[in-house]
């Protein structure tokens, strides 16, 4: 093909231009090299290519400065890059109208920009541009810029390019962790009707994708929330998927190296960090307002709410999803049928193609690392509570002679007794936001369970703090720690009898509930005991000093 050929070939072909481009110079280029060469030798190379002798002695001329073949490549038609059509002071109204308002958070339309500019040459007695010339001026404004400054940082980090990778070489290295609102109603147990949408904590392994771990409750996000997740993903999962009634593999167990954790409140408590710390975990917390290192949770969160939309009941991702769709009339699906649910959505997960992982599945990346040598750390059986352990709230109290107090309860055992006679020790506790009737006291390297001087029924500790604000809305002069119990079972009555016409009641029963069951299928339930000291005074223990650690 001939040079001249090329100048008719369309130019999205450059295949065709570089066939012309090598052939003119394998014709060419021997008189390029010649000191002298003769006229009948250039008319005789521009007729083999086609071309006119003119051009031929153009294309000769650029082989001298550069005999390699993109030299003779034909220049792209049209204006040069960067040269505006327009006059100086047209462009000039055009830059300022583009960084004054359209640049700004107010974001208005391409057609409201054209208004202003075309406005103010008129003004300015100049023509005005035409939509494609300022829309051009719009494009060539930087990407990040201009989505950071209408749509916000985060628009703009996932619009534009940022080069980097999560590198993590084995399995167990590196974990996330986050939570996130179900995208479903869900229904109480006893009445079949809404009660809101859960709370699901996930937790993935970085190298190979599989997820290790999840807990769903209807409380916000908490440490609580957090530590059940963390204790499900350090415990083998067979007794897990037994009370589910599934059976598949779940090989992933043991403690990771590494917990890459969100800035919320509840990754960021002392209990939290004590609880990692504890078994020799790092904790690493995202930088602020910078969601793309959390893509890898935030992608597999996403992944599963998109298989939570085909559920009966579901909210979608937003309004405009859903549509004139009544996510409450559907509902259908209680909090335990909920996590039936998710433990299959993992398990469906696990055998999957992943794009991340060039196609192979979690669970296959998983097994080749075991076959490369890697090894989980074994759990000792039954260490449930002693990991739970790690993770609860606590704070130091003194044992008196009338018990361990502690938010205007009492709790006391027999062995206390000595640490009273020596004038009242201090002591550790740990305490379970779940069931306050006992917390956890150090003693002698280890914790021991105190349950109240007066044996109770379990409560959450959400209730007794209705039960002391209901005391002080009656504006008691003191506490009578069985006037809150009283309060405390009043509410509960109440809550029991609005809860088949009431969507908070019921929402609030059901979380009990199984914030009670929960606690106890990790502490199990002591044979009832009689307190040695069930004639103590009760006395209204003063105010606390300083803030409690909260749940």
């Amino acid at each position: 093909m001939s040079v001249g050929q090329h100048d008719a070939e369309d130019p999205e072909e450059p295949d065709a231009a570089w066939r012309a481009a090598t052939a003119a110079r394998r014709v060419l280029l021997p008189l390029a090299q010649m000191e002298k060469k003769r006229r009948a030798d250039v008319d005789a190379a521009a007729a083999a290519l086609n071309i006119s002798t003119t051009k031929a002695y153009r294309l000769i001329a650029r082989l001298k400065e550069d005999e390699r073949t993109s030299a003779l490549l034909p220049a792209k038609s049209g204006r040069p890059a960067g040269l505006s059509m327009y006059a100086a002071d047209i462009d000039e109204i055009i830059r300022e109208v583009l960084e004054r308002d359209y640049v700004a958070e107010q974001r208005p339309s391409e057609t409201a920009v054209l208004n202003t500019v075309r406005a103010r040459c008129r003004r300015a007695g100049l023509n005005p541009p035409g939509r494609k010339g300022v829309k051009t001026r719009i494009q060539a404004l930087d990407l990040y810029d201009r989505l950071k400054a209408r749509h916000g940082k985060n628009a703009a980090e996932i619009a534009t390019s940022r080069p980097g990778e999560f590198v993590v070489e084995r399995p167990n290295q590196v974990w996330l962790i986050d939570h996130t609102e179900g995208d479903i109603i869900l229904v109480d147990r006893r009445f079949r009707q809404p009660i809101g949408r859960p709370t699901v904590t996930l937790i993935i392994d970085a190298f190979s994708r599989m997820c290790v771990g999840c807990y769903v409750s209807l409380g916000k996000p908490s440490r609580i929330q957090s530590a059940m997740a963390l204790l499900r993903a350090f415990l083998p999962k067979e007794a897990l998927l037994e009370d589910a009634g599934q059976n598949w593999d779940w090989p992933c167990h043991g403690f990771p190296e590494l917990v890459h954790a969100d800035n919320g409140s509840d990754f960021r408590s002392a209990a939290f960090r004590r609880g990692l710390s504890n078994y020799g975990i790092m904790l690493k917390h995202r930088p602020v307002r910078e969601p793309r290192y959390g893509a890898l949770i935030e992608r597999y969160i996403g992944t599963t709410m998109g298989e939570l939309h085909l559920v009966p009941g579901t909210t979608f991702s937003n309004v405009s999803q859903r549509g004139e769709y009544d996510s409450e009339a559907k509902a259908v699906m209680s909090l335990d049928g909920f996590e039936r649910w998710l433990l299959l959505q993992i398990g469906r997960y696990h055998i999957s193609p992943h794009r991340g992982l060039d196609g192979f599945t979690p669970q296959s990346r998983w097994e080749a690392s075991i076959g490369l040598g890697f090894r989980q750390k074994e759990i000792a059986p039954g260490a449930a509570q002693e990991i739970m352990l790690a993770f609860l709230p606590g704070d130091r109290r003194r044992a008196r002679n009338t018990g361990i107090h502690f938010k205007k309860l009492r709790y006391w055992a027999a062995w206390l007794t000595p640490l009273v006679r020596r004038g009242g020790a201090s002591v550790d506790i740990r305490y379970d936001p779940r069931d306050m009737s006992f917390i956890w006291v150090a003693s002698e390297g280890r914790w021991e369970r105190v349950h109240l001087y007066r044996r109770r029924a379990p409560f959450t500790l959400r209730e007794h703090e209705l039960a002391l604000k209901a005391l002080r809305e009656a504006a008691a002069a003191s506490f009578d720690e069985d006037a809150i119990h009283a309060k405390r079972e009043e509410s509960q009555a109440i809550i029991a009898a609005e809860a088949a016409t009431t969507k908070r009641a019921r929402r609030h029963n059901e979380h009990n509930e199984r914030s009670l069951e929960q606690a106890e299928a990790i502490y199990g339930e002591p044979p009832p005991i009689c307190p040695s000291f069930s004639d103590l005074p009760v006395v209204s223990p003063g105010k606390a000093a300083r803030t409690v650690e909260e749940w």
